[in-house]
């Protein structure tokens, strides 16, 4: 299948980037404003029926999204940005117009986690930082307003890897109840081993020596890539996670590894759907405004919307 001119266009773009090429500590600023200038200029405008307020969680910064018309307690979604663990920040608006159209199609306040980026912040304090938002987000559920028996977790990219962990933890410490992750490209093996990553395919939009060299500046050893906090496709017991639903997109590498991990989920018990969005590469969300961007999104929200109501994971297609 040919990529629709729109992602030819996008990748080229991102050609300009230094992703190829030997990265160092020192060059990451300057990589954060290359792709800041990126996000300011496909933002779009951001509704007017949903309040935003900056605010902190257990000393972590976030901001909060809250349907301005809504009434009573709403579910709780935990929203965890991507950028390769290194970029990105709720506070430079990039995703304002996205999640406030996720908290009024999805149905809740919305409460997006700047957690410490890596290389100056390494692995896992950037998970620590959301778990502990999100503890801290239930514990005052009734200053923001939410139902901590309605909490749901979400994330892009490595965003998506947080979330993932961050359910486990959630599992494994007695922490808040999670109803649903929500995993939308997301990276469950940091070990980038399956045979997508050693055999890349055209319209894959980075390799896997980029991969890892981005990765790498996330964690403190190599060894750490298989780290289960890190990679939860090798985590050992799954047994009583929270249910997931993962978004992955045909032309991205992390396709196998996503439909890997809802298969152990699906072993372990637990309910799990791997969606494969077709025609998609890694950076399809980058164009807010595109037809199939647009449809992926009201996609998410909608299963959003409908674990929030109550309503039980539909594997069964």
């Amino acid at each position: 299948m040919k990529l629709a001119p729109e992602l030819e266009a996008l990748m080229q773009q991102f050609s300009q980037f230094s992703f190829n090429m030997p990265v160092t500590p020192d060059g990451v600023p300057a990589l954060r404003e290359q792709l800041a200038s990126v996000f300011r200029g496909v933002q779009r405008t951001v509704r007017s029926d949903v309040a935003i307020i900056d605010s902190e969680a257990a000393g972590v910064p976030v901001r909060i999204y809250r349907p301005r018309d809504a009434v009573g307690p709403l579910p709780l979604h935990v929203y965890y940005h991507g950028g390769a663990f290194m970029f990105g920040s709720v506070f430079s608006g990039a995703e304002d117009a996205e999640l406030a159209d996720r908290a009024v199609d999805g149905r809740c306040v919305a409460v997006s986690v700047e957690y410490r980026l890596a290389p100056e912040h390494r692995f896992p304090a950037g998970v620590e930082d959301g778990y502990a938002a999100l503890c801290a987000l239930v514990k005052d559920a009734e200053a923001i307003g939410v139902d901590v028996e309605r909490v749901t977790l979400g994330g892009v990219s490595s965003g998506g890897n947080f979330a993932a962990v961050i359910a486990l933890l959630a599992k494994d410490r007695g922490g808040p109840r999670i109803a649903l992750q929500l995993l939308e490209l997301a990276g469950t093996d940091l070990t980038k081993s399956s045979h997508a990553w050693r055999n890349p395919a055209p319209g894959h939009d980075t390799t896997r020596a980029a991969d890892l060299a981005l990765i790498d500046f996330y964690l403190n050893s190599v060894a750490e890539r298989a780290s289960p906090l890190a990679s939860p496709l090798f985590y050992p017991d799954l047994e009583g996670v929270a249910p997931a639903y993962m978004m992955n997109a045909e032309f991205d590498p992390r396709r196998d590894e996503c439909e890997a991990y809802a298969a152990r989920l699906r072993d372990a018990g637990v309910p799990a759907i791997a969606k494969t969005m077709m025609g998609h590469i890694h950076l399809s969300l980058m164009l807010p405004d595109w037809a199939p961007v647009v449809e992926w999104r009201a996609h998410a929200n909608n299963i959003l919307a409908a674990v929030h109501r109550g309503e039980p994971l539909q594997t069964n297609g």
